[in-house]
């Protein structure tokens, strides 16, 4: 193995890690955003509740009408967070299978340097004594 090969090689791994470290990176942001849509959401349907108890405390009844007027931001935002959930889901997948599919490819291993080193050094050896 020539150190060109392993120039190449160590520069592919290299890029290969820094390609690994971005998806990971972006996988954490988007567990941070599935978060704060959980919580959101959690906000949200506590909202619902109290509006809910409200309108009731007042009137010892729920009519529909009513309710649905009093909530029904709160309801379309729950929906939105919803659809935003499966969508982070998704790319979150799509993610850890591209770190899976390129954990597969050729990563230079350390005793694959060294003997390579040893490799070239017999090389230049040989040709020393050619020379002489």
């Amino acid at each position: 193995m020539t150190f060109g090969n392993i120039f190449d090689k160590l520069k592919s791994s290299t890029k290969q890690a820094a390609d690994q470290m971005k998806l990971a990176g972006r996988i954490a942001g988007l567990k941070v955003e599935r978060s704060t849509q959980k919580a959101e959401r959690e906000r949200l349907l506590k909202e619902i509740g109290s509006k809910t108890f409200s309108i009731y405390s007042k009137t010892k009844s729920l009519d529909s009408a009513t309710l649905e007027e009093e909530i029904i931001n709160e309801l379309n935002h729950i929906d939105r967070i919803d659809k935003r959930m499966v969508e982070i889901e998704e790319e979150i997948s799509q993610l850890q299978s591209e770190i899976l599919h390129t954990d597969g490819k050729e990563v230079v291993d350390a005793d694959e340097v060294q003997e390579a080193d040893d490799e070239d050094e017999e090389e230049n050896d040989s040709d020393r004594k050619k020379k002489k």
